[in-house]
C-alpha cells in the first residue's frame, strides 16, 4: 500500500490541479498509452546550472531548486512535470 500523503501536500496538489484546470489543462489521459491512472506528488529538484555551447557545469555556483507537480503515469511510467512556481503554489527565499 503506498504511503498516503501528507495533509499539506495533499492541499498543494489539489489546489496545482485546481490552477491547471484553470489553465486550459484538458487532457488528463497519458500521452504514451492513453491510460487515466496517475501518481501525484509535489517535489523539488536540485539543480545546477550550464553554461555554453557545448553545455559544461558552471564552476561554482549558488545551490538552488525547482518545485514541482510530479505526475507519473502508473501503467506506462511516462514523467510530466509542472513547475509550482510558474502556477504561483511556490516561492523560495532567496540565500
Amino acid at each position: 500500500m503506498p504511503n498516503p500523503l501528507d495533509p499539506r501536500a495533499k492541499l498543494l496538489v489539489e489546489k496545482a490541479l485546481e490552477v491547471l484546470k484553470t489553465r486550459n489543462v484538458t487532457n488528463d489521459y497519458c500521452p504514451r498509452c492513453e491510460t487515466f491512472d496517475w501518481s501525484v506528488d509535489p517535489i523539488a529538484i536540485n539543480v545546477i546550472p550550464v553554461l555554453g555551447v557545448p553545455a559544461v557545469l558552471a564552476s561554482s555556483y549558488f545551490p538552488s531548486q525547482i518545485a514541482l507537480l510530479q505526475i507519473i503515469c502508473k501503467n506506462c511510467g511516462y514523467t510530466m512535470f509542472h513547475n509550482l512556481r510558474a502556477l504561483g503554489l511556490a516561492e523560495f527565499q532567496d540565500q
